[in-house]
Formats: C-alpha cells, structure tokens, sequence
C-alpha cells in the first residue's frame, strides 16, 4: 500500500493521472488519481469507452483510439469531482507497477554534470579543472555530430514504485539512477523528432538500478559494457507510481529529478541538463527499431549516483525517487529472500563505469 501521501506539491500530478492499482484483496484494476483520493476508471464505463479497460497496459496498447476521449474525460470538471466526493484515500490502495512495458530501452550518459562528475571521479584531484574542461568540450562535439547512446534491458525488472526490494549477498555494488520514463502510445520508425515527440503518450518515475561491478565483465574486459548481468536484476526498475499522460507535461526538460538515500540528497537536477532531447532520443532509437505502444524509454540519470558518493545500496536501506509533476517512489530494500542469482566477483577497478 501507499504511505500516507504528504509529498511536496510540486512531486505531485497537476491533473488526473492513473494508477494499477486495487483495496486489499481486489483484482487490480485503472484508477484514477487525484489530489489524494481515487475512483476506479470503470466508474465511469456506462457513457465512456475508454472507460471499459481494466489495465493501463491494455489501454496503452490501445492509445490511438483512445487518447483523445480519456482526455476529454480527465479534463472535465464533474470528474475531478467525482472523485474527491466518492474517491477512496490513495494511501488505501495496493499500487503495482503502472503498466508492464514490452520493451524497454535505457539511454546512457545522457546528463552532461553526470557525464563530468563521472569523467572528474575517474582521474585525480589535481587534474579535475583539465578532465572537467576536456569532457565539456567533448559533449559540446558529441550534441553537434554525435547521437545518444541506447540499451535494450528485460521488462522482467520492472517492479512497483513503493515496497520493498531483497538484495543477494552477491549485489554489493548496486546504484541508484531516477530517471524520467517516456510511455511510447504509438508505433513508427525512422521518425522525425517531432513525429517521435507525437507518440509519447506519457511519462513514468523510474530508477534504473544498475550494479556496477557487472558494467565491464572480468572475462571479456575487451567487450564493452554487458547491460544484461549489471541491469537484468529481477526488480531493478521501480516503475511509477502513477502513469501521467503526456499533455499534462507541457515541457519535459523542465521536470526536475531528486533522490534520497535515508534521507540524505544523492541526485537532484532537472533534465534540461539532458545532452539530447527525449523526441531526440526516440527518433534516434526509430531509426534502429521499430516503435510500438507500450515500449518504455528511461531517458538518462542526473549526477550523483552512489560510485560517485563511495555508496551501493544495503539491506535496511530507503531510497526516495521523485520527479516534479509525477510522483515520488520509496522502495526500502531487505536481505536474501528468493531468486538466488549466481556468483559474481567483487567490484573491480576496471568495472568502476557508469551510466
């Protein structure tokens, strides 16, 4: 279940926003959210289709037809009314991961103070004006002739935005990354960027957890990075809590990311630090595959993350993860419970990368 909903307003949704979401012992189902209080979508199927879907995923699958009559639905004022009248409180309700996405993509190196702070920490103090400089200059040349650097991961990592997560003995260097995570509603590829900025239907809070000991792997140094054992991790994508559709965010680079660790600031910035756009991600990423409703883009990590800070993630430890205008997760992670993984090596200097 949710925790008693006291967020900074700016974390919270400006509009109605859905939810996956049941009361105890109910078959999860569409809620809508608002200002504290929800109703389940279904509340209003007798006059509105749209209304008829019982999951978000369903209904992302279904964006095209639908979009233009849920939001005519959200914006009206009978329904805000609705629900603050009739609604259930939020922190009443057992929250899954607001859609299942079918594929999902995360873009790497994507915030230039990270990009820098990661290039400063590689060397020694006595050169970080130089590396600060020299790394600059690079992703000056990089936005001008270069493009953005994308991953597919498993949608077997996604997991809800509040609850609890079992961490191995073996995931000792385990990172937190809070990203802004763009909902595909429509399908196409070789899109232009304002056809890619078309068919985003909404956005996610998402933290890409990343261990960071799996990056570069000791057998095959020479392979670059191995994105299927450092972000493959069986829950290591919080997802939501809400989904928020996209006319409810007028401009994306204004959106501002934070994270804590136990209640100490690790991450906070706003994505117009972003090297590239996230239409410019999406029409670079259509270039290479094929865009569908339901695919997942998380679009880069501010700086802060925790090799920076000389700090992976342990058992008894909290880590809040917001974005303004899409909510916040608290995911508190706990010892060995299931799902043993197999035996990795401790973090190596030559694993020491980010993302």
């Amino acid at each position: 279940m949710l925790e008693e909903d006291n967020l900074d307003d700016a974390l919270a949704p400006a509009g109605i926003v859905l939810a996956q979401a049941g009361l105890p012992e109910e078959t999860p189902a569409i809620w809508l959210m608002h200002s504290g209080r929800a109703l389940p979508l279904q509340t209003w199927a007798g006059r509105w289709p749209c209304a008829r879907f019982t999951s978000v995923t369903d209904l992302i699958g279904h964006w095209g037809a639908v979009h233009a009559e849920l939001r005519q639905l959200l914006e009206l004022p009978q329904t805000s009314a609705t629900i603050s009248e009739e609604g259930v409180p939020v922190a009443s309700l057992r929250l899954e991961a607001p859609f299942q996405p079918t594929q999902v993509f995360c873009t790497i190196g994507n915030y230039r103070r990270q990009v820098i702070e990661a290039a400063v920490d590689a060397g020694g103090p006595a050169d970080a004006a130089k590396l600060a400089a020299a790394t600059t200059q690079a992703l000056n040349q990089r936005r001008r002739d270069g493009s953005p650097y994308v991953c597919l991961t498993s949608n077997d990592r996604v997991g809800p935005a509040v609850g609890e997560l079992a961490l191995e003995a073996e995931v000792d260097t385990l990172d937190w990354e809070v990203e802004i995570g763009a909902v595909i509603g429509g399908s196409g590829s070789r899109l232009t960027v304002p056809e890619a900025e078309a068919v985003i239907a909404g956005y996610c809070v998402v933290n890409d957890l990343t261990i960071r000991s799996r990056i570069v792997r000791p057998d095959l140094p020479a392979l670059a990075s191995d994105w299927l054992q450092c972000k493959g991790m069986r829950g290591s994508l919080p997802l939501g809590p809400w989904f928020v559709p996209a006319w409810q965010v007028p401009d994306p680079s204004a959106l501002r990311l934070q994270l804590s660790l136990n209640g100490s600031p690790m991450q906070d910035d706003t994505a117009d630090d972003m090297v590239f756009t996230i239409p410019e991600q999406l029409s670079y990423l259509s270039q290479h595959t094929r865009l569908r409703p339901g695919d997942l883009l998380c679009t880069g990590s501010p700086a802060g993350f925790g090799i920076h800070h000389g700090r992976f993630l342990r058992p008894g430890d909290t880590v809040r993860a917001s974005v303004t205008g899409l909510g916040e997760q608290n995911t508190r992670f706990v010892g060995p419970r299931s799902f043993p993984s197999p035996s990795h090596s401790n973090l190596a200097a030559s694993g020491l990368t980010t993302t």
